[in-house]
């Protein structure tokens, strides 16, 4: 019996479907569970229902940080935020980049199915801004990202980081300067790894480490009431972003520039995680990870 091939177009179609599927199941399911996750933590306090309802409103009104600061402790209250969202960047982060490299392994495809979703997300997160619903779309997207103690810029904080598909735009650049300039076409698959592991785990155990452990010292800028970060935390990001990124080059037996070039990439991720502005890492980071590639691409030759 013969086997006719389907068709490239299908084939991109098909693919572009499963991420997109990727995408939802994300949204539908992980972001309830950390929200779920946050709300039991809360609970955990002894923090009442009438302030847990208050902590996932829109807090435009009748929310004083500084009450639930005194009362439960600013440590307590970071654990909590640093927990319930980072644990949703890592999963969420981790989970696109599986689809990507076992699934789709296509990185023009995940760009733009993700470019379409992140839109649409960002309208969901427009849309849901000043509802007070716990249980609603509003208490499902905002309810473990929007941390208490940004106080009544939570939402604000996290809307801006909503516009993070605009650092897909390096992928755009790589795929121009890299195809040409690496030695295997195939190791561009690679490259979203090392562009977005740093911020996937290493920003994420920098803010849990550096929450539960750490002390909050470094004033840094930032869309919140309290912005503040510790050494510790920032040690975590470099090592937290390296040790990943070594494992990819490791495991790719890559030679000596790729694990120069994972040092490097760790590096920029500290220094912009610690200098740019809190809300804006989403976009910050993958940037200037990407310039590093690139410059080890262009500077290597076909690496």
């Amino acid at each position: 019996m013969t086997s006719f091939p389907l068709p490239y177009s299908f084939l991109l179609a098909h693919k572009a479907l499963l991420y997109f599927m990727a995408l939802v199941i994300e949204l539908m399911i992980f972001y309830p569970l950390l929200a779920l996750f946050k709300w039991s933590l809360l609970g955990y306090l002894n923090i009442p229902l009438a302030e847990r309802r208050l902590i996932f409103s829109n807090r435009k009104q009748d929310f004083d940080l500084k009450y639930f600061v005194d009362k439960y402790g600013d440590k307590k209250l970071r654990i909590v935020d640093g927990l319930s969202r980072k644990l949703l960047h890592i999963v969420t982060g981790c989970w696109r980049l599986a689809i990507l490299n076992l699934v789709i392994k296509d990185t023009q495809i995940s760009f733009k199915v993700t470019v379409i979703f992140q839109v649409i997300a960002v309208c969901l997160f427009m849309i849901s801004y000043s509802s007070n619903k716990v249980f609603g779309l509003a208490g499902i997207i905002y309810g473990a990202t929007s941390r208490i103690r940004d106080g009544i810029y939570g939402r604000k904080n996290i809307f801006v980081a909503q516009f993070s598909f605009l650092s897909l735009f390096p992928l755009i650049l790589l795929e121009d300067f890299a195809i040409n300039g690496l030695a295997d076409v195939s190791y561009l698959l690679l490259l979203p790894s090392l562009i977005f592991l740093p911020i996937t785990i290493g920003d994420a155990l920098g803010e849990i480490i550096g929450t539960i452990w750490g002390k909050q010292k470094l004033r840094v800028w930032g869309i919140g009431e309290i912005n503040r970060k510790s050494l510790l935390g920032t040690g975590s990001v470099f090592v937290g972003s390296l040790v990943p990124l070594l494992l990819v080059v490791f495991f790719n037996a890559l030679p000596w520039q790729w694990w120069l070039m994972c040092f490097s990439i760790a590096c920029m991720t500290t220094l912009v995680e610690l200098v740019a502005p809190r809300g804006t890492d989403n976009f910050c980071i993958p940037l200037g990870n990407a310039l590093v590639c690139l410059f080890f691409i262009r500077g290597f030759g076909a690496i």
